[in-house]
């Protein structure tokens, strides 16, 4: 439909002008690229990512056609999988950095040393990186009177939409309890550094919760329809990512020029 067209288009635009902002934001910002924690990379790359989806879907969507050919067709909801896949895991993966950087505080303890770290960086996103995969063995690709329908089965789903649940309830705790430590009255004695971890431990909190929001109700809402018309689909995988990444920009907006975690 035309409104569909339109609309689709222009979440598209709003969506590359926004993500581009945020690079061209952060790479003017840094001073000294040597020196950069991990969590700025692991954001450049949630930014770079979103922004070749959005930008590569617009060109299947609106240059070519997402109902041109089943093949196409195929392409667009591999592309829609792959991009988002790899944004979520980058997601995940920024907010264990950053429940490592909190917990940790002003202590010396490495990553490789930190059980929590390895559990949350190797044997969760393994987990994670499993139910993603039964998503491209049980996805959903055909051409209907034609129109593009595309989406996942619910055999694949529902563990992706109940793992994902479940791992940011878990990362979820894992803010709360040096949340309650720092507000607590046993640490009223206020530092830089103490109001500095109240601030980060708190936006992060807040952005897990609000990116799970964004995945589950995406996620349901494919399950329950059971595929869906290629451009709504991409158009709301576009809507999320992008929400993502505003959520992600908007909790590491104080780091100060890049260098800050």
């Amino acid at each position: 439909p035309l409104a569909g067209t339109i609309i689709a288009l222009v979440v598209s635009l709003l969506a590359i002008a926004i993500l581009s902002g945020f690079v061209t934001e952060r790479f003017l910002g840094i001073t000294a690229w040597r020196q950069l924690p991990l969590v700025v990379w692991v954001v450049f790359a949630i930014f770079c990512d979103s922004w070749a989806f959005v930008f590569t879907s617009a060109i299947l969507q609106h240059g070519i056609g997402v109902s041109t050919s089943y093949k196409i067709c195929q392409g667009a909801i591999l592309l829609c999988l792959v991009c988002y896949v790899t944004t979520k895991i980058l997601i995940y993966f920024f907010l264990v950095e950053k429940a490592f950087l909190i917990r940790k505080g002003t202590s010396s303890t490495t990553r490789l040393t930190s059980k929590l770290y390895v559990f949350n960086s190797f044997g969760m996103l393994s987990v994670y990186v499993v139910v993603s995969a039964l998503n491209f063995v049980f996805r959903i690709a055909r051409i209907e009177h034609g129109q593009c329908t595309i989406g996942m089965k619910k055999v694949a789903m529902i563990p992706l939409i109940s793992f994902d649940l479940l791992v940011n309830i878990y990362l979820t705790l894992i803010f709360m309890i040096p949340l309650r430590s720092l507000y607590s009255y046993r640490n009223m004695q206020r530092t830089p550094i103490t109001d500095r971890l109240r601030t980060v431990a708190m936006r992060t909190f807040v952005g897990a919760c609000c990116t799970t929001v964004s995945s589950v109700v995406n996620l349901s809402v494919l399950m329950v329809l059971n595929g869906e018309p290629g451009w709504v689909c991409l158009m709301c995988c576009n809507i999320d990512i992008l929400f993502s990444a505003m959520v992600i920009h908007w909790v590491t907006s104080r780091d100060h020029k890049g260098k800050a975690s």
